[in-house]
């Protein structure tokens, strides 16, 4: 794999490479495999695959820029976001940060944050947190039917890491 052709369109490459290995590779093979490869687009960098969804790294951020009073998203994030959702044809959701374990209580923070959720009619496409991005390569289509049918690539555009990036860019 070329270093410079996969900084190109970091979700197209993985792809290409989920393609090319075939089901042979476990998500968590697949990962290393990818990982041994330097694989960024638009200050994002690759960090995991799994069930569909590649993880990226985001850059550092503040989070008083996502989170200026009572754990909702900023306006001027909102905006970029459902911007971004309406260009792609997605749902927007601001959904809470919940933590679940039995470990734990189940008590409601005092101040529970959100992030930024888009879908399809099928599944969740976009998770954008001020400390990861989520952004789904593989799902499900109009036909899946089955859980033992293959997923198929779900097409968002060559410049959806770049539209992505607005939300992480400092203000």
């Amino acid at each position: 794999m070329n270093s410079s052709e996969s900084n190109k369109r970091l979700l197209e490459t993985i792809l290409a490479v989920r393609s090319s290995v075939g089901e042979g590779l476990s998500d968590d093979e697949l990962t290393l495999l990818l990982r041994s490869t330097l694989l960024t687009e638009a200050a994002f960098s690759f960090l995991s695959f799994s069930r569909g969804l590649v993880t990226l790294t985001v850059p550092e951020q503040d989070p008083t820029s996502w989170y200026p009073e009572q754990g909702w998203i900023a306006p001027e994030k909102e905006m970029t976001a459902r911007a971004i959702a309406e260009k792609y044809e997605l749902s927007f959701y601001e959904p809470v940060d919940r933590v679940t374990s039995y470990w734990l209580p189940a008590t409601v923070p005092e101040l529970a944050h959100h992030h930024i959720q888009m879908n399809d009619r099928f599944q969740t496409v976009i998770v954008a947190h001020p400390q990861y991005l989520k952004v789904r390569v593989l799902g499900r289509s109009a036909r899946y039917r089955y859980d033992w049918e293959a997923l198929c690539p779900v097409h968002l555009g060559p410049e959806i890491l770049r539209d992505l990036s607005a939300l992480y860019a400092r203000l």
